[in-house]
């Protein structure tokens, strides 16, 4: 099933900022069902947020993933394998319901939610009518679908005496919260009532659910309603400032008042006047400071420092400029994905068999090398950049001197002399600030990734790693020449009728292999020599101590890529999604090389 054209990169985050590490595991893989599988059994609002990016190149290009593409694609590599019959074909059918008993426990997880933080946690046995409605909106938010039979029966059977109208709320659940989001996608031409009530069903999700990622995308799905609910009345009279109500927010008023109920529900009608004001500051032109663009001026070194965006695309673009990464991580994953498939077969028969993870632990570690290698061979580019960017600081300070006629006094000549030196200086400053900021991002990266102690003494234990390990060192080398001059060797016999009973066949086949071994040659040669660039780099960082953040940061950046997550895996803003892919292109350009999970490296 797997298509190694398609790559898919799962990454968490704990969304506990008093834990001692933010990134938690990840996935790189090319198999649809096992990245499916992955989220089911890891995405837990209470302990983990996990985030998806696909790539159709191989890793070249990256796009946000959302997770219902994810279970689509996953559901259409199943339907393939179905179709073709056989033993795929029961193989399949025991994937899907393998599948569909993790999604029920994900499921099950959400509707007998408790938060963290409870004194007593408790689960209840018997969920009431309320959770299963909530059990299928977040579905809905997560998966943009309604939970399938085979997913229900298995959540029925978690329970010793179900509500028989469960799985009806869960569905009812489901299907009005996609239509509350398919309104927010696309609110054009929509009834004012209709939107007001996705409106207030959209309110309700965001105080219902813990924070976290599904609670952003109903809170974007909320604002990008309430930017269109502004843009149904000319704004020719929209006052200046923000101190008298819009014509709009006079208009739905009595609706919000409405819909909150006579009770109050002060906090509907505060959030959704709140979000009516801010999408009144959008579409004025009183945009929040951060949708500006910053002050202007010429980096010291365009383009750095650069972070990655994660381990995963980290690995994938490692594997762009390292033919031999690239067999060795295709290998990994289909060994991964046929370790998953026997287990799950094994499983399924009954038969006891003992979980091996050395598949799994295997490519954990070759993602981690490769991620860091990566970050490595970004702060070698950036070293390597420095070098032209302080030719340019020398020119333009040169430049800047202000040029005199005639003969300048010698006062004249020593305040040009100082003004040229002081730009020098300047600039060189601001580019050793950036390879200090770029040093330090690659030593996070390096004891991140990398976790035992980095000292002098141990350098040659991890350039030993990161080299050997992945198959570049002198043995590869020898061997793979060997082969080469072997086959050369070989096929010249051939063709020089040493071998008079040779057919014509045996001719081609000795060719084909000159061919491949000049290929795995010249592969190898390539993989040498920046991975040797990238360890070099590598060495002058590993004595840097990695940065250190309080939980209060922590928790600000647990929100902030929270947030991030949800921007880039909802469809309500194109233009968002247009600007990240612009930037991911234009990063992928610059590194060279097209766009993995923290693990020991053994």
């Amino acid at each position: 099933m797997p298509d190694t054209d398609r790559l898919y990169a799962l990454s968490s985050t704990y969304t506990n900022p008093w834990w001692s590490n933010d990134t938690g595991p990840g996935l790189l893989i090319h198999d649809a069902v096992l990245a499916m599988r992955w989220y089911l059994s890891n995405e837990r609002e209470e302990r983990l947020a996990v985030t998806g990016h696909v790539s159709d190149d191989g890793g070249a290009t990256w796009r946000p993933l959302h997770t219902g593409e994810l279970l689509a694609d996953a559901e259409q590599a199943l339907q393939h394998a179905e179709q073709a019959g056989g033993a795929a074909s029961r193989t399949a059918a025991l994937l899907r319901e393998a599948m569909a008993a993790e999604a029920a426990s994900w499921l099950d997880g959400r509707i007998r939610y408790v938060q963290p933080d409870d004194p007593a946690p408790h689960r209840p046995p018997r969920p009431d009518l309320p959770a299963w409605e909530r059990g299928g909106q977040i579905w809905a938010l997560a998966l943009s679908s309604v939970p399938p039979d085979a997913v229900l029966a298995h959540l029925a059977a978690r329970y010793a005496s179900p509500q028989p109208d469960g799985p009806e709320y869960l569905r009812t659940g489901a299907q009005h919260t996609l239509s509350a989001l398919a309104l927010a996608n696309d609110p054009t031409g929509a009834d004012v009532r209709d939107l007001l009530g996705a409106l207030d069903h959209l309110n309700e999700l965001t105080f219902g659910f813990e924070v976290g990622q599904l609670r952003t995308l109903a809170e974007d799905a909320q604002r990008n309603l309430a930017d269109h609910l502004v843009s149904r009345l000319p704004l020719d009279a929209a006052p200046t400032g923000l101190t008298t109500e819009h014509p709009v927010q006079q208009v739905t008023r009595a609706d919000i008042d409405r819909l909150a109920g006579p009770e109050g529900m002060e906090g509907l009608r505060v959030g959704a006047r709140d979000a009516l004001t801010e999408a009144l500051a959008r579409a004025t032109g009183q945009a929040a400071a951060e949708d500006t663009v910053g002050s202007g001026g010429r980096a010291a070194i365009p383009g750095y420092p650069r972070h990655l965006p994660s381990e995963q695309q980290a690995a994938a673009r490692w594997r762009a400029i390292s033919p031999v990464a690239r067999r060795a991580a295709e290998q990994a994953m289909s060994q991964l994905v046929e370790a998953v498939t026997t287990l799950t077969e094994a499983t399924a028969s009954g038969a006891a068999v003992q979980r091996d993870d050395s598949a799994r632990i295997g490519l954990e570690q070759l993602n981690a090398r490769h991620a860091l290698l990566m970050h490595a061979m970004v702060l070698a580019d950036a070293e390597a950049a420095a070098v032209p960017a302080a030719h340019e600081a020398v020119v333009a300070a040169a430049q800047a001197t202000a040029a005199r006629a005639g003969s300048p006094t010698e006062g004249e000549a020593m305040t040009e002399e100082a003004g040229f030196m002081a730009r020098v200086n300047t600039a060189q400053d601001r580019i050793a600030e950036i390879l200090t900021k770029q040093q330090q991002v690659t030593s996070d990266a390096l004891h991140r990734l990398f976790m035992y102690p980095i000292s002098s003494s141990e350098l040659h234990l991890m350039r030993t790693q990161l080299i050997d390990d992945s198959g570049l060192g002198l043995d590869a080398y020898n061997q793979a020449y060997r082969t080469l001059s072997e086959a050369s060797s070989y096929l010249q016999q051939l063709e020089d009728g040493y071998h008079p009973e040779a057919t014509p066949g045996q001719v081609a086949e000795a060719r084909t292999r000159v061919r491949q071994a000049e290929a795995e040659f010249t592969d190898l040669q390539l993989s040498r020599t920046v991975t040797l660039r990238a360890v070099t780099a590598l060495d002058g960082v590993a004595g840097i101590a990695p940065s250190s953040k309080s939980a209060a940061a922590r928790a600000a950046e647990i929100v902030a890529q929270s947030r991030e997550r949800a921007l880039q895996g909802t469809p309500l803003d194109a233009s968002r999604h247009s600007r990240a892919s612009t930037d991911q292109a234009r990063q992928a350009a610059h590194l060279q090389s097209p766009p993995s999970a923290p693990g020991h490296l053994r």
